[in-house]
């Protein structure tokens, strides 16, 4: 991401305009009590009447000048603020997709949630309106303080001596802001992460009768949320009134000293009621100090927080000399592959080969690495030690792009977007896929009749994460997904686990019939498996056994063990 000051100086035009405006309504501002002031002079006690009309003409006039450039600066200072918080916004997503895997195994939902969303609109409010009045109560403030100097410099003293009593408040208030804005920045995201998993996980709380659990779950960051907001309140309401009180005291003092100065003649009726009108426009910008001061404290702390994960750089990248292949054949090498992953061993010395248009069964007990083997293969990390090898080219030298265009995955758990059959199919390769290849992978998929039995057909939308669907009916989706991405290298993770056996035997049936691709099938059930040229079982992260079906079944060992297992169930 670009520096904030980036942002800003990328549209400086509408900043300039918009300050402009500022300006000049400001200056009509001061104008007003100098009309004020001749109108109590010369006409009320001067009884020129003559002059009335000429003087409250000039008054409409500056009202009507003034409307005009507030809308415009309003307008524009919104309109940049909306500009830069979708630029900000646009930008930290494409960083935070750009990141690897090892970032999302650290980060939850929730708290990047928070980032994208609610800390990206505090900077947009400081970068737009907040910003615009901020400036605005500096700029009024000081033409302010100038035209009371110009009419009495001995009464401007009252104001002077107040405003920095206000500027003092407003800074220890900004300060003890800034500390509580941090931590109420870390409770959304933590509160958003409770909610977001409750109600992605629905079926499994309610299954398992966890409601109360949950509630209580979020009954506690709730309270914690609400607690550091009461904090907040209470900062703000210890120092606003004070605040509000000084301002008032100031233009009292004023109202006083000045009387006693046009009795004693030292300054006109006039010269009070227009001081009077300046001091009553330099309250409003001391007023608002703590609330601008709060907004400020918070769209600091927000950054922060956009900054820290801005900051991080993807584990997984592009190689500087990384060259495309001319074309993927689709084979496929582990050449002494070894993984270790926060100390943990993953994987151990794993060698194997996969000819194009040929097809790998891995088979193993849970943890044994199979899924491991699937993202090493996409570059979600990279080995510890060894190579992998697409068509004889390291895939670190592989442009991602390319490796990952390359393969279609069904992964374990399966995923679907909450848009129709069609899009969804389309996934792998939107905006170029036709409907009849959209057609032709959902009967390989298996996947056809049901789809043809739903309301819109191919054009139903399904609910987020396939809701409403079942998990065979998802994961026959999924799979069509990956076969209508035509890749030279198709992965199926445990992709039929939620299949019955004859869905199963026709998927494997069709994807026989599918030439020249090259497949990796991971599987807990043999018959997932039995029909690759080469099985390979994991145990304790490493190849216990590998062969065919029928060599792997005369050696005994644990495949034969699993067959015997799942024969008899």
């Amino acid at each position: 991401m670009k520096k904030l000051k980036t942002y800003m100086l990328h549209y400086w035009y509408l900043y300039l305009l918009g300050t402009v405006c500022m300006v000049s309504a400001i200056v009509l501002d001061m104008i007003t009590p100098q009309i004020t002031r001749r109108i109590i002079d010369e006409v009320i006690v001067g009884g020129k009447m003559e002059l009335l009309m000429g003087l409250l003409a000039g008054i409409l006039a500056i009202g009507f000048s003034r409307a005009i450039l507030q809308y415009i600066k309003e307008f524009t200072w919104d309109s940049v603020g909306a500009k830069i918080g979708r630029d900000m916004r646009i930008d930290l997503f494409r960083h935070v997709q750009a990141l690897s895997m090892d970032f999302f195994d650290k980060h939850n939902t929730g708290e990047l949630m928070t980032r994208v969303k609610d800390d990206v609109d505090r900077v947009w409010g400081v970068v737009g309106f907040v910003g615009n009045l901020s400036l605005e109560a500096v700029i009024h403030t000081i033409f302010v303080l100038t035209c009371m100097f110009r009419l009495n410099p001995w009464l401007t003293l009252a104001p002077l001596v107040v405003l920095p009593v206000i500027g003092v408040l407003a800074i220890r208030m900004e300060n003890k802001l800034g500390v509580v804005y941090d931590e109420i920045s870390e409770e959304t995201a933590e509160l958003n992460t409770v909610a977001q998993e409750c109600i992605a996980g629905v079926r499994t709380v309610k299954a398992f009768a966890r409601e109360n659990y949950e509630i209580e779950k979020f009954s506690r960051h709730n309270r914690r949320f609400y607690d550091l907001n009461m904090r907040q309140a209470r900062l703000v309401a210890d120092h606003q009134p004070l605040i509000t009180f000084l301002g008032k005291l100031m233009l009292l003092l004023v109202v006083i000293v000045g009387g006693l100065m046009v009795i004693g003649g030292k300054m006109t009726l006039g010269d009070l009621g227009a001081f009077s009108e300046y001091a009553n426009n330099v309250i409003w910008p001391m007023e608002i100090l703590g609330w601008l001061s709060n907004d400020i404290a918070s769209a600091f702390a927000s950054w922060k927080k956009i900054q820290k994960v801005a900051k991080q750089e993807p584990q997984i990248a592009d190689d500087k000399d990384a060259q495309p292949l001319p074309q993927v054949k689709g084979e496929i090498t582990f050449d002494h592959v070894s993984l270790t992953r926060g100390g943990h061993e993953i994987l151990r010395d794993v060698s194997f080969q996969i000819r194009p248009g040929h097809t790998l069964g891995i088979m193993g007990m849970t943890g044994a690495g199979k899924t491991t083997i699937v993202n090493l293969l996409q570059r979600f990390y990279d080995v510890t030690s060894g190579r992998i090898l697409l068509d004889g080219v390291d895939i670190r030298t592989i442009p991602l792009a390319q490796l990952r265009a390359s393969m279609a995955v069904v992964m374990q758990e399966v995923f679907l977007f909450s848009d129709t059959v069609s899009e969804n199919v389309k996934t792998g390769k939107r905006g170029t896929l036709s409907q009849d290849t959209v057609k032709w992978a959902a009967v390989r998929a298996g996947a056809s009749p049901f789809i043809e039995d739903l309301s819109n057909q191919y054009e139903t939308v399904v609910g987020e994460r396939g809701v409403g669907l079942s998990g065979g009916q998802k994961q026959r989706l999924c799979i069509a997904r990956a076969i209508a991405k035509q890749a030279p290298v198709l992965i199926l993770d445990d992709a039929t686990s939620a299949l019955d056996m004859e869905t199963e035997k026709l998927i494997q049936k069709n994807l026989r019939e599918v030439s020249g691709l090259t497949k990796i099938i991971i599987g807990h059930r043999v018959s997932a498996v039995r029909s690759a040229d080469e099985i390979l079982v994991l145990d304790h992260n490493t190849i216990a056994e590998r062969g065919t079906h029928e060599e792997l079944m005369s050696q005994q060992g644990q495949y034969y063990q699993t067959w015997c297992v799942q024969a008899r169930a």
